[in-house]
């Protein structure tokens, strides 16, 4: 089971914090001063936490696909018959990227985290 980790960024002061709690002290829901994003419970090629937000690519080349983690809901099609006739896709919900070759070398931790979107 993964341990649940938020990564808070504090927009007034532009850093991050690591917590475990998604409400940093002197939160309010009333102002936008924090984005919180959650851990995903993987890791890159160096051992270093993927959290929603982070920019991941296979390597740090230039010409690498480079996407960011999201949180929602997702769906990839599954090819089938030598036509490539595409099954009903199966929607799930969780973390995920835009791409599935990226995303099934995330699930592998074979992907290194290059920014992220702050």
């Amino acid at each position: 089971m993964r341990k649940f980790k938020f990564r808070i960024w504090d927009r007034e002061n532009k850093k991050f914090c690591i917590s475990d709690n998604p409400y940093p002290k002197g939160y309010s829901d009333t102002e936008d001063r924090y984005i919180v994003t959650e851990f995903t419970g993987l890791k890159d090629k160096s051992g270093n936490n993927i959290y929603e937000g982070d920019i991941i690519g296979i390597n740090k080349e230039k010409s690498s696909l480079k996407l960011p983690v999201k949180f929602g809901r997702y769906s990839f099609g599954k090819y089938i018959g030598d036509c490539g006739e595409i099954s009903e896709d199966t929607e799930l919900y969780g973390f995920y990227v835009e791409n599935e070759y990226l995303y099934i070398q995330m699930l592998k931790e074979n992907v290194v985290i290059v920014d992220n979107i702050f």
